[in-house]
């Protein structure tokens, strides 16, 4: 029987009606950003924002980063089998890099992320993640990491969900050093669907889309972990130089 708690417990006693005491760390932050807008696309609608930059950028190094919250899981709308796009560079299925969301026809785990890249009849980046995404009332954030150029195979491509880095593939194709991504070529750039197709677009809202060319960029500069709920959320975007 414990007869007096203070003499076996760390008490703190408090007073007043609790309006200015916090119980436990709590660390306040101003550097957020709200987003006011996403763009909505929808699959059947075949539409896409869409890019030809007029002279190469750096095929090599970049950073691509945005939040995006599905509408649909698995395959879009229709009899296609592969997916929803949600960036492509390239001028064909032969020659292109891209990013989606897997479909049931896909070799890796439908409503995976799925990053690869295509020249020379082969894939020279092919990365499925074992995590899926499936949540449909959330917006995840996603940055892509390309370095090719990094001496280390496992620098070259690095992909991060919400701020944390995803580390288990269930392929992991790493591209050879120096290799010349279709990204910043004088091609096509498309966000939201295939270039050149009806199939595997993309049905989901998109907002801040940040494409920064010669740069790799840290998760950090692009959102923030609210210490109040432990939710990963977007701040304020400075110091981004785009290239």
């Amino acid at each position: 029987t414990i007869i007096k708690g203070s003499d076996h417990f760390f008490n703190v006693l408090y007073e007043g009606n609790g309006g200015g005491q916090r119980v436990g760390k709590f660390v306040p932050f101003t550097d957020n950003g709200t987003i006011a807008k996403s763009c909505i696309f929808d699959s059947a609608s075949n539409v896409s924002l869409t890019r030809t930059p007029g002279s190469a950028g750096n095929r090599k190094t970049f950073t691509i980063s945005f939040w995006v919250k599905r509408c649909r899981l698995g395959d879009q709308a229709g009899s296609n089998t592969y997916g929803q796009r949600i960036f492509f560079a390239g001028p064909s299925g032969s020659q292109f890099f891209d990013v989606k969301f897997a479909g049931s026809g896909d070799t890796g785990e439908t409503n995976s992320l799925h990053i690869r890249a295509y020249t020379a009849s082969a894939e020279q980046i092919r990365y499925y993640t074992n995590r899926t995404f499936e949540d449909t009332s959330k917006f995840y954030h996603i940055l892509i990491q390309v370095d090719t150029t990094q001496s280390s195979a496992s620098d070259r491509v690095k992909i991060y969900v919400d701020g944390d880095q995803i580390t288990s593939f269930q392929t992991e194709t790493q591209p050879s050093q120096d290799y010349d991504t279709q990204v910043n070529a004088t091609e096509v750039h498309n966000i939201g669907r295939f270039t050149g197709a009806t199939s595997n677009n993309l049905d989901a809202y998109l907002a801040e889309f940040n494409f920064v060319d010669g740069s790799i960029v840290a998760p950090s500069t692009f959102g923030v972990t609210d210490t109040s709920t432990g939710r990963w959320i977007p701040k304020s975007l400075i110091g981004i130089t785009y290239g």
